[in-house]
């Protein structure tokens, strides 16, 4: 055996770590990640399958925010509403988007013909096809599409960098031309191009609402975390109200492990009575410390209800700023919501993804449609000429993103708008 063979085959040792849950942390995971009906749910099924458990009537409790500084499941209609709510677009926009998300189907797709929905409505064909270009911004991405094909180019045009042979298939709407390989040769693009194209569009969503539950199964939305605004304060109330209260009859537990000798079978029910509250104080707990912390970030918003207030928030940063583990946070805002100024939301709201250093898409876009509306009539601003003024402020935007947001709110370009102004 030569020496090189020797060393190919010498053992190799090596150290590995690997992260073992205990049944009790994963209990405690699996009741953080409950929306507060499916926190309600389990207690019940507990209370049914354990003779000592009994649920008693919720107690409430409130916090006070004093030292914040002045600085589920959902369904899918829930979840489009709510962002139409907090739009700033006109009633009669607003409106017209409702319409066209009540004939939604499961999917999230629009079947309906607008032409038929307007001879039903008090809505002409051109204002629901704006509405249609505004719900087609709303999240998740893709909603509102009539067709797959359409679908999957709305997510495309929303990813920076996306491959341009997948792009160009889908504005030709010719996705059967990758669904079979035989008729490629067919194509002006390579085999390679091809395949790689196909990587890409696989990676968009054609069900962007399979996440939201039908309206089969659509529950009552109750909140976790209720802020309150009085003369300046902010305070917050975990919404102990819609929990009720997880209750052991230690006495009838002693008596009866005393006469029946079955003390391993008892000793359990009174684990699982255990285990259970412990893993709900945890939940309300976490959640509590999250609204704080959020409360605080978030106050501009809270206090104001404008969404150009929201700053972008990620759960790295939360994490951190708790010494929690990420995974952790994204469990406690899952399917959670918050109660403020008498609207109830997603928690997910207080965490809007970052889009420069410091501000969030919502700010942006209000910015952007701030400099739009007070351009000069005679020389309205070029997407270049946005770049700059942004940089002017500190804030780094290249022309693509500019584009993106001025299209999302449906302002035309510079020439466009010089044009229709000398109309």
């Amino acid at each position: 055996m030569t020496r090189l063979q020797k060393m190919v085959l010498k053992p190799k040792e090596q150290l590995v770590t690997r992260l073992f849950l205990s049944p009790k942390l994963q209990q405690n995971l699996t009741v953080l990640s409950y929306s507060t009906y499916d926190l309600v749910s389990a207690m019940k099924e507990l209370s049914e399958s354990n003779p000592f458990v009994s649920l008693a009537e919720p107690k409430s409790e409130t916090h006070s925010l004093e030292w914040i500084g002045d600085t589920g499941s959902e369904s899918l209609p829930d979840h489009l509403l709510l962002q139409v709510r907090m739009s700033d677009w006109s009633n009669r926009e607003k409106s017209a988007v409702k319409l066209l998300i009540y004939n939604l189907d499961d999917n999230g797709y629009l079947r309906a013909k607008l032409n038929e929905l307007a001879q039903a409505s008090e809505f002409s064909l051109a204002d629901l096809e704006q509405a249609k270009v505004l719900l087609h911004s709303l999240d998740p991405c893709g909603i509102g599409a009539s067709s797959l094909n359409e679908c999957l180019l709305i997510q495309a045009c929303q990813k920076e960098n996306f491959d341009e042979t997948a792009m160009q298939i889908l504005l030709s709407d010719s996705l059967e031309l990758l669904a079979d390989p035989q008729k490629w040769e067919q194509s002006d693009f390579s085999a390679s191009q091809l395949t790689q194209a196909l990587a890409n569009i696989q990676t968009l969503d054609p069900t962007p609402a399979g996440e939201y539950v039908t309206e089969q199964n659509i529950q009552y939305l109750l909140p976790d975390l209720i802020f309150k605004v009085e003369v300046g304060r902010l305070t917050i109330e975990t919404a102990k109200s819609q929990i009720p209260e997880l209750l052991f009859d230690e006495k009838t537990y002693k008596e009866l492990k005393t006469q029946s000798g079955q003390g391993k079978y008892f000793s359990q029910q009174r684990q699982d009575y255990l285990e259970m509250k412990n893993a709900i104080d945890q939940r309300q707990q976490t959640i509590l410390r999250l609204g704080k912390y959020a409360g605080e970030y978030q106050r501009a918003f809270l206090t104001t209800m404008q969404t150009q207030e929201l700053k972008p928030l990620g759960l790295k940063d939360a994490a951190n700023a708790l010494n929690l583990a990420p995974s952790t946070i994204s469990r406690a805002i899952k399917d959670k919501y918050i109660q403020c100024q008498n609207k109830i939301f997603s928690l997910k709201i207080l965490f809007p993804r970052k889009v420069t250093t410091d501000l969030s898409q919502a700010r942006i876009e209000y910015d952007l449609q701030k400099l739009i509306d007070q351009e000069g009539s005679q020389q309205p601003l070029s997407d270049q000429q946005l770049v700059e003024h942004f940089a002017d402020h500190g804030v780094t935007l290249s022309r693509r993103v500019i584009a993106k947001y001025r299209k999302k709110l449906n302002i035309p370009n510079s020439y466009q708008r010089k044009r229709d102004l000398q109309k």
